[in-house]
């Protein structure tokens, strides 16, 4: 399906949903329709993909090696974001596997399809933990059926190698002029609110947004967009890399071509 078609069928099933409801409340009503919407967004929004490629190990793929999970991908958003979260979290580990199993060695089709059946396993049951965990085991199995019928396919393991404590993602901010009234949401959930047909400004609709905490740091992972309204009512807005700025540990919002 091109690109163009794609968008286009993301659409319409964004439509036959177009009551008054917020975009974690589309997520929960049609969790099927919506994490193929919030798997292509996540796709297209998340550059993360490409940079944390890694080579195969000597001691085959493990399934488990990006250590992705809400925290790291949305920062303060992780509980915020709910569902929603979830799927952009396991949409990041699929797009991953579709990758990166090919490059292992495993035939295209047949691993689409033994990952679909994961995806829709989790789906049907809510991304719940416990249900993941069953889904995985699925996978794993289904893999290693498919390594024993392709020569030269790597092992395949799901061991779970990542650092227990948080990695630190806070950062303080500041408005220049200050003053400035500033609240934020992760670029991909705004992103998803957009593609369902949402108003992505609105935080009663996009309710991802949050207020800048006024008394410390808050934990931004990926590019994330602020909006601020000056003291003289006017608002601008933008977007920021957090990553750019973790040496000086602020990011400064400054005011320019504000809108009425």
């Amino acid at each position: 399906m091109s690109k163009t078609a794609t968008i286009a069928l993301l659409a319409c099933l964004a439509a036959t949903d177009a009551g008054a409801q917020t975009s974690s409340e589309k997520v929960r009503d049609n969790p099927a329709a919506q994490y193929v919407l919030v798997k292509t967004v996540t796709g297209q929004s998340l550059g993360v993909l490409k940079a944390r490629a890694l080579p195969v190990e000597v001691d085959g793929y493990n399934l488990l090696r990006y250590c992705w999970t809400p925290h790291n991908v949305l920062g303060e958003w992780s509980d915020r974001a709910g569902l929603t979260g979830e799927m952009v979290v396991r949409s990041l580990e699929t797009l991953a596997w579709s990758r990166d199993l090919v490059r292992a060695g495993y035939p295209e089709k047949p691993t689409a399809e033994a990952i679909g059946r994961y995806e829709a396993a989790l789906v049907n049951a809510k991304f719940a933990g416990a249900a993941r965990t069953r889904a995985l085991e699925t996978l794993q199995s289904e893999l290693d059926g498919l390594r024993r019928q392709t020569p030269g396919a790597a092992v395949i393991h799901a061991v779970y190698r990542c650092d227990q404590q948080q990695a630190s993602l806070g950062l303080n901010f500041s408005t220049a002029p200050a003053g400035g009234d500033v609240r934020f949401i992760p670029f991909v959930l705004r992103q998803i609110c957009q593609t369902q047909q949402l108003d992505a400004d609105d935080a009663s609709r996009c309710d991802y947004w949050l207020p800048a905490r006024p008394d410390g740091p808050m934990s931004f992972a990926e590019e994330t967009v602020y909006s601020v309204r000056w003291r003289d009512g006017t608002i601008g807005g933008g977007r920021f890399n957090p990553d750019e700025q973790r040496t000086t540990g602020t990011v400064t919002l400054r005011e320019r071509s504000p809108q009425k």
